[in-house]
């Protein structure tokens, strides 16, 4: 008999929250906004960041959400997933902050298996792209599957847009505070194994608070300006807070290596004050219609007592 529970509820006024657990873990999915919203221990904490401020709050295909008459991607949290570089957001909707409103914090349909769920995004009238995330987990311990597709379905809404370069990038924003690291490349096409972006509206404070030893970057929770670093580091990204890490694994392709986002990014950490995201990106290709990227996910949570363990443990991965 199967150890998996899946459950409609509600979630924090969200009516169509769907809950998958085993006997150590829960997920929650909520497809009104198309996020895995929770993730933690039974009994436990969630590992995510939530802001309490959109605590039920849908958002219709397409939708712009606006603040003061200005359109903005909603500071939600959770886990979602995004189909380009930020460097074309412009492109789409006329912001480099805000991406694509058919894919982010869009209303997906929901199909449930007997270990997970399916989700599936509405198909972009920008970018002609769909999104399928299939989440699964086992009957024991705290590993999470997300098989992920993006296809192209449609022409994108015109050719400047057809020409935009996509991938499957997934963003999971975690409490702070919190310590966080990558796997620094032996190889790596950044100098020093890793990069820090200068922006040109604000300044970038990680180089503040980034540690190196040998061949593992950590970097520490900002508790006021922003911060990012982005490396072509192989296979992991991780959290670690409250005696938890939360790792999140991939598949590398080095024969594709040049072919990672932003200079050949696998793996960038972002955050300020209220949340840090491990991002974690395919490579990048055109795609024609019916042409698709594929790009997995795998998900642990660790119970961990000290950062001498964590070191151990990223070690070992």
């Amino acid at each position: 008999m199967s150890g998996i529970i899946i459950e409609n509820k509600i979630y924090k006024g969200w009516r169509k929250s769907i809950e998958i657990s085993n006997s150590e873990i829960k997920i929650i999915l909520i497809p009104e906004i198309g996020r895995i919203m929770y993730y933690g221990f039974k009994g436990g904490e969630n590992i995510f960041y939530e802001n309490q401020e959109f605590e039920g709050r849908a958002f219709s295909s397409g939708e712009y959400y606006k603040k003061n008459s200005k359109i903005q991607a909603p500071n939600v949290g959770g886990n979602r997933v995004l189909p380009c570089s930020e460097e074309y957001f412009h492109l789409l909707t006329g912001s480099r902050h805000v991406p694509d409103p058919f894919i982010n914090a869009s209303s997906y349909k929901a199909t449930c298996l007997d270990n997970g769920v399916i989700l599936e995004s509405p198909i972009s009238k920008l970018l002609g792209i769909q999104i399928k995330r299939t989440i699964t987990i086992s009957d024991q311990g705290t590993e999470v599957k997300i098989e992920q597709e993006l296809i192209k379905k449609i022409a994108a809404q015109n050719q400047e847009i057809e020409k935009i370069p996509l991938t499957i990038w997934s963003l999971s924003k975690i409490k702070t505070p919190n310590i966080s690291y990558l796997p620094i490349h032996d190889n790596s096409i950044f100098k020093n194994g890793f990069m820090i972006p200068v922006w040109p509206d604000s300044k970038n404070n990680a180089i503040s608070n980034i540690k190196v030893n040998t061949d593992l970057l950590q970097i520490q929770s900002s508790k006021n300006l922003p911060q990012k670093v982005g490396a072509d580091s192989k296979n992991w990204v991780a959290g670690f807070l409250e005696k938890q890490l939360f790792v999140e694994q991939f598949n590398f392709d080095t024969a594709l290596r040049k072919s990672y986002p932003d200079k050949g990014t696998s793996v960038t950490i972002f955050g300020n004050n209220l949340f840090t995201e491990l991002e974690c990106l395919s490579p990048e290709k055109t795609l024609s219609i019916g042409e698709k990227i594929n790009y997995d996910l795998y998900w642990s949570l660790h119970k961990v007592d000290h950062k001498e363990s964590v070191n151990k443990l990223l070690k070992g991965l």
